[in-house]
């Protein structure tokens, strides 16, 4: 017997029951990420790091070698703790949703490089912050901040340059009408148009993202190939328009000065915990490398405890967003559209539960984005 086709109501349906089976799986495993973490910490802290240092310590290295070497075991230790949850996160629960195409090798072969760049900042940051402790003994945390507030901003302004490319090709857009209305939306924000590129996702991932990056005036557009197979043209342009609207709205800035004000708290609580805590642990002083792990702790803790309030500070910047959009474009059918097709084909729940929310989404569910827009589209009927 023929089996008779669904209805749109009823694939609408399945999506849906799909996507608050995954939204489900992505919590536990987030947990599970927070609590495999927090257990490499504590394990570490009971006599591991002390273990690693002396592995890596020799009368013939000198003490920066020491550092480098233990701050670089001490992440990919970290990355080999949490693979069996980076696996089942990244892999298994991306393929059994469909949303991953990557063969198992192909997959590895981006762990490996996320590790070894996660690494390479690791002991870059890391050996900034043990030259600032060994050179200066009560000033260290001010001076490691500036260091740090310093690095994140290299990484803010250029990561996305730099580290791009090493995961992701990029392509020319084929669509010349599409392109030229790009580059006249963003001319018309007032940017410079750099370039128009597309990010090749569609071999890994069904995921659709855009993006527009860049430093000052000058902007690179990036649409992924995904986006562009699901989205119309306006579509595109509304949801470019999305991404224009946090950069009118110095959204970046904003939160990078938040992101600091919270590393100034967590050096002082740092600093304030290492000094309590050498005689404890055994280290030699506050100096030693091996107390590295719980200044990771103090931040861990720190960012746990304000991450509720970050992500409600940043849901309120993607309805800011999503209002300039609409504004600027006069298009809000054309992003609450977009918004219903993006959630659809990146498994996103209609609408979340309140805790979930508050606790793990740093954007506003589908529905309650598509509510505003479609109010902001009746006001602008009227007037």
């Amino acid at each position: 017997m023929t089996e008779k086709p669904r209805t749109d109501e009823q694939i609408l349906d399945a999506v849906e029951k799909a996507a608050r089976s995954l939204r489900r799986q992505e919590v536990m495993l987030a947990i599970a990420s927070f609590v495999v973490g927090l257990g490499y910490l504590i394990v570490m802290l009971r006599g591991l790091s002390i273990g690693l240092r002396d592995l890596v310590s020799s009368p013939t290295r000198g003490q920066w070698v020491t550092v480098g070497w233990y701050l670089f075991l001490f992440t990919m230790l970290y990355h080999v703790a949490h693979f069996p949850v980076a696996f089942l996160r990244g892999y298994v629960v991306e393929r059994r949703f469909r949303l991953s195409k990557q063969r198992f090798r192909r997959w590895m072969w981006a762990q490996a490089k996320k590790y070894l760049v996660s690494a390479v900042l690791v002991v870059f940051a890391g050996s900034l912050l043990y030259y600032f402790l060994r050179r200066f003994d009560r000033a260290w945390w001010l001076l490691a901040w500036v260091g740090y507030v310093v690095f994140a901003l290299v990484i803010n302004r250029f990561g996305g340059r730099i580290l791009l490319p090493i995961f992701y090709k990029r392509g020319e857009l084929a669509d010349d009408d599409l392109k030229t209305r790009l580059e006249a939306l963003v001319t018309r924000a007032g940017f410079q148009v750099e370039s128009v590129k597309r990010i090749i996702l569609d071999q890994d991932t069904r995921r659709a993202n855009a993006a527009v990056l860049g430093l000052g005036k000058s902007k690179e557009i990036l649409v992924s190939d995904t986006l562009l197979a699901v989205l119309a043209p306006g579509e595109i342009e509304a949801v470019v328009a999305h991404e224009l609207g946090h950069l009118k709205r110095r959204h970046s800035e904003l939160l990078f000065a938040a992101a600091m004000f919270i590393s100034f708290v967590g050096f002082v609580l740092a600093a304030g915990v290492l000094y309590m805590s050498v005689e404890s642990l055994g280290l030699s002083g506050v100096s030693d490398v091996a107390g590295f792990p719980l200044i990771v702790l103090v931040f861990t803790g720190l960012f746990f405890i304000v991450n509720p309030i970050v992500n409600y500070i940043s849901r309120q910047m993607e309805f800011a967003a999503d209002a300039y959009a609409a504004a600027f474009t006069g298009e809000a059918p054309a992003l609450a559209s977009a918004l219903v097709k993006l959630a659809a084909t990146n498994l996103a729940e209609k609408d979340h539960p309140w805790l979930y929310e508050v606790l793990f989404s740093a954007h506003p569910s589908p529905a309650k984005r598509v509510a505003r827009l479609e109010l902001a589209s009746k006001a602008s009927d009227k007037a």
